[in-house]
């Protein structure tokens, strides 16, 4: 039996929010309409979902910002903005 506090084999915080961060921001996708939901494979929009799940990731990244390299910060960067410009379309089309 290994021992989950391993070096090797151990999973530490940083990567456990980036998960977070890329749960969410699917949700975000999938809530907004864009994708389909991955059990239904239905499509529907649920725009107040959507920005929970955009709000939340956005705070996760504010917690980890400081630890991030500059490549790992822009491409969270990047998924905000995209998400976010794509909420605002979203709800534009009401």
């Amino acid at each position: 039996m290994t021992d989950p506090e391993s070096p090797d084999e151990r999973i530490d915080a940083q990567a456990v929010v980036l998960t977070c961060i890329s749960l969410l921001a699917s949700k975000a996708w999938e809530a907004m309409g864009l994708t389909s939901d991955p059990v239904t494979k239905q499509i529907e929009r649920h725009l107040d979902e959507a920005q929970l799940a955009i709000d939340a990731a956005a705070a996760l990244v504010d917690l980890i910002r400081s630890k991030l390299q500059d490549a790992e910060r822009r491409e969270l960067e990047t998924l905000l903005t995209n998400l976010r410009l794509n909420y605002v379309e979203q709800r534009a089309k009401g």
